[in-house]
Formats: C-alpha cells, sequence, structure tokens
C-alpha cells in the first residue's frame, strides 16, 4: 500500500520510471517537487496528453498532497486570501497586503559555476572567430538570481529580481522573454537551457522592467525593453503563461519578434506542436516555423517545417557553419504511416538556385527489432545546372519514442550518400547523438540532411559537402558537439567543437 497524503518530493525517481514515467519527464517531477506547491500544481496542469496522463496516475496511486489541513480550504487562486479560512479573518487588516503575490524561489538555493570552450577550426577565418572561451560564476535564492561572467575578454553580468508582482532584468543573460534569437551573442550560445536551469541563452547588454498579471495560476507577464543590439529603439514585451507565447516590438524602427511553442492533445484528433521564431525588420526578415502531428494511436505522423536563414542569423543557427552569402529560404514536408510508409516533400530558394524533390519509402521487411526501407527519391536543380536525378536508397530503421537508429545508402546517376543516424537517450535527461553523410562521385544536386539545431526539434537543410559528421551529447550538467565536414577538390575541412560544463551547489 502506498503511503497515505505523501508529497510529491517523497515519491523517489525509481518509482516514477516503474510508473512508466520516461526519465525527463521523472525529472520534471523532481524539480518541480522543490518548488512550492502552487508551482507544482501549476506544472501538473500545464501537461498534456500522455504526460498528463501518467502525472494524474501517479498522483492516484501515491496519494499526494500538496497541502496541509489549513491549506486545503485554500482558494483555487493560491495568490488570493480565502475568506473561508478562518487564518485570513484574523489578519482581515491586511487583507490589501497579504492579497499580492508572495514570490516563491524557482529552485532551492544554489551556487553555481562552469564554463564553455569553444573551436571553430577554418583555415581562412581570423583568429578572434575561431576560438571562444568563458567562465561564470552565480547564485539564486528567494526567486532572485545572479550571474557574472568573462566571455573571452569581457566581463559581464546578467541578474533576474522579482518583488511581488514585478520583475526586472538586466545584463547579458537573463530575460523574462524564451526567443532565441533575440539579442543573441553571436560568439556564445547554451546547451544547457531546460527546466529548472540557471543557464538561458547568452545575450548582449539588454534590460526589462514588467509587470506580472496572476490569474487563476496563469501568469502573464508584459512591460518595456531596451536591447541595442536588437533595436537602437526601447519596446514593448509581452509573455503568456507558461511562455507559450511571447513577442516584443520596437516602435522606432517598426521591429518586432514572435516566439511560438504550444501543443494540443485531443483524443479523437490526436497530439499536434507548432515551435516558431521570427524576425520582422524592414531590412530583412528571419525565422522558421516547425509544426508536428501524431494521429490518435500514434498511427499516422506529420513534420513540417520551414524558414529563412540568412547572414543575420549568423552565429545564431548554426555556429559550425561558414558565414552564409545570401538568404536561403526552405520548406519540408514528411507523411508518414506508423514511420513505415509515407512521403517527402522539398523546396529551396537561395539565391539564382532553386531546388525542389519529393519522395516515396515503404518497408520492405518490418519487425520490433527494426525495418528495411526502401525509399525512391527525386532531386530538381534549376539555376545553375538545370539537372534532374533519380535516388534510390535502402535503409535498416529502428525508433522508438526518442531513440533511432537509422543507416543505409542511396544511389544516384552521378555517385551516391551514406546516411546514419544513431540516438540514443539513457540515463535522466542524457541524449548522445550521432549523424554524418558521405557523399561519392559528383551528384549535382545537394543532400537532404537532418541537422539538431538549438531552437527546434527538428530541422533539414541542404548540403553539397562530401562528408559531414556530428557529434552531441547532452546531460544537465555538461555538453558536448562536435561537427566535422569537408568539401570535395577544398584543402580546407571545417571542425567545430563546442564543450559546456555547468556544477550545481545546493545551500
Amino acid at each position: 500500500m502506498f503511503a497515505v497524503e505523501k508529497k510529491p518530493d517523497q515519491v523517489s525517481v525509481p518509482q516514477l520510471l516503474k510508473a512508466g514515467f520516461p526519465p525527463h519527464l521523472a525529472a520534471a517531477w523532481k524539480e518541480k517537487s522543490k518548488q512550492t506547491p502552487e508551482k507544482f500544481l501549476e506544472w501538473k496542469k500545464s501537461l498534456k496528453g500522455k504526460e498528463a496522463a501518467l502525472v494524474s496516475k501517479v498522483w492516484k496511486e501515491q496519494e499526494i498532497s500538496l497541502f496541509n489541513n489549513k491549506q486545503r480550504f485554500a482558494d483555487k487562486n493560491p495568490y488570493q486570501k480565502n475568506e473561508r479560512n478562518p487564518e485570513n479573518k484574523k489578519n482581515s487588516k491586511t487583507k490589501e497586503t497579504t492579497s499580492k503575490p508572495k514570490e516563491a524561489p524557482d529552485t532551492n538555493d544554489e551556487l553555481f559555476f562552469g564554463m564553455s570552450y569553444q573551436n571553430l577550426d577554418v583555415r581562412y577565418l581570423p583568429r578572434k572567430e575561431k576560438n571562444h572561451s568563458s567562465v561564470f560564476l552565480g547564485g539564486r535564492g528567494k526567486g532572485q538570481i545572479l550571474i557574472l561572467e568573462k566571455r573571452d575578454e569581457e566581463f559581464s553580468y546578467g541578474t533576474n529580481l522579482t518583488y511581488r508582482k514585478f520583475r526586472f532584468t538586466s545584463g547579458s543573460r537573463y530575460k523574462p522573454i524564451p526567443h532565441f534569437y533575440f539579442a543573441k551573442d553571436p560568439n556564445f550560445y547554451s546547451q544547457l537551457e531546460r527546466t529548472g536551469s540557471p543557464l538561458p541563452q547568452p545575450i548582449t547588454l539588454s534590460n526589462f522592467l514588467g509587470y506580472r498579471l496572476l490569474n487563476n495560476t496563469k501568469e502573464f507577464e508584459f512591460g518595456i525593453y531596451h536591447a541595442a543590439a536588437f533595436s537602437s529603439y526601447p519596446g514593448l514585451y509581452f509573455v503568456s503563461p507558461n511562455k507559450s507565447y511571447s513577442g516584443v516590438w520596437s516602435a522606432g524602427d517598426n521591429k518586432s519578434s514572435l516566439y511560438i511553442n504550444d501543443s494540443w492533445n485531443h483524443k479523437d484528433w490526436g497530439s499536434h506542436r507548432i515551435q516558431s521564431e521570427s524576425i520582422y525588420n524592414k531590412q530583412e526578415s528571419v525565422g522558421f516555423v516547425y509544426l508536428k502531428s501524431e494521429s490518435p494511436g500514434s498511427q499516422f505522423f506529420l513534420d513540417a517545417t520551414a524558414y529563412r536563414d540568412s547572414p543575420l542569423l549568423y552565429g545564431v543557427v548554426s555556429p559550425e557553419e561558414v558565414r552564409p552569402q545570401i538568404p536561403q529560404s526552405l520548406g519540408y514536408t514528411r507523411m508518414s504511416f506508423k514511420h513505415l510508409i509515407g512521403s517527402e516533400f522539398l523546396s529551396s530558394v537561395e539565391g539564382h538556385q532553386y531546388e525542389n524533390g519529393r519522395s516515396g519509402f515503404f518497408p520492405l521487411f518490418f519487425s520490433d527489432w527494426g525495418n528495411l526501407i526502401y525509399r525512391y527519391r527525386e532531386y530538381n536543380e534549376s539555376g545553375n545546372y538545370h539537372w534532374n536525378e533519380i535516388g534510390r536508397a535502402g535503409f535498416y530503421e529502428w525508433r522508438k519514442e526518442k531513440a533511432v537508429v537509422s543507416f543505409g545508402f542511396e544511389s544516384r546517376e552521378n555517385g551516391g550518400q551514406w546516411e546514419g543516424k544513431l540516438a540514443i537517450p539513457f540515463g535522466t535527461n542524457n541524449l548522445l547523438e550521432l549523424s554524418g553523410i558521405f557523399r561519392e562521385g559528383q551528384p549535382k544536386t545537394r543532400a537532404w540532411f537532418e541537422n539538431w539545431t538549438y531552437a527546434t526539434d527538428f530541422n533539414i537543410n541542404l548540403t553539397d559537402r562530401e562528408e559531414i559528421i556530428k557529434l552531441k551529447w547532452v546531460s544537465p550538467f555538461i555538453s558536448l558537439n562536435v561537427s566535422y565536414s569537408e568539401k570535395e577538390n577544398d584543402p580546407n575541412p571545417i571542425l567545430f567543437i563546442n564543450f559546456q560544463l555547468l556544477q550545481k551547489i545546493e545551500l
């Protein structure tokens, strides 16, 4: 029998995993259980689909109780005083004061420190663009956070201060909006940004002052900001509950940025997710949108992405690549039945180069141990070569949630390419990923390469490189990214290495 009135932090990780929790959900439960009951309840209500069902199941089996006997009779809004509570009647004179939100720490008080090192080995790049390193030291407690950093030869700070309904962030690390592109430091990025982490994306000097509106445990935030790297004019910002939607706008130059990360689950229509971020500017607009849909029972899948890359995003989306010369617009769609039968469509415009293609795939053999997939793909290029060619490929593939094993060979008229991907989640919030492509002969159209990125779960790009190898290992305290690529008949390969370390000490 389970214990009666057990608190969330009394449920162990092995118990959660035994109940069917994936590692990332178990880690999120343990992280949220360190926070206030109101924060834990808010997190529980934000879950959807399978995750919501698993949490509700353990909630009932373990007989979880967030509040003590007095708190059970409190109003549903944890920040508003309930007149039915006898404790509130004794303090009716302080009604105006106690009805305001009490700031709760996001996690236990802690110190944290770490470092990062990055090397981009390209022969023709200046030294100052090849190597970047940083060290940092910070701490947080009672809802406040401060960090001191040394990025290359420059010192910076970051602070996130909250008092009742107000928030003030200043410096080069913290901001109330979750944007990835916004005022980003082009020489640094954080792969350790996740729930409960004190390391969001590094930014250039920015200041935000906002008002937090709390309504039935949902928190809206809006205010003013200034970030010279984004706009020379001050502007307004807005953040929705759970940071699913946020935006910034500067009236002086009519420049804005929009962020979306939301999902919907319906028993009849399945689960759907959208991720998007964009910067709208008179000079040039950039951004991406990614859609993912899954039918009830995981029968049908849809992935669709579109983005517009440009020199403005150099060092933001793909720091291991050289600076793009001209903007590129690309769209990609993949539809499948149980990842076995499906089709793909791609279209790209890059200057005067136009490429598009389509493909279909189906299983030659399938089992619980993996599937043998045949793929037929058409490649079309106009602008440079006016070339069309057919690719025929055979693959072995095995997928289970975030775990993926895939490798195979595609034959083309003027050559071919080996493709492979290995993704292994292990432990709690650990992911090891290896992907690569090796091209043979002289294909006149570029390869479709599934790339890992920092702002979205999925991205596909076109590459004419003869060889690409990418390795990624991410955990709550360490991150390693290694990328190697080379062009045919080019003595200048590109090697990118990025290592990040975060250590936390609870007080």
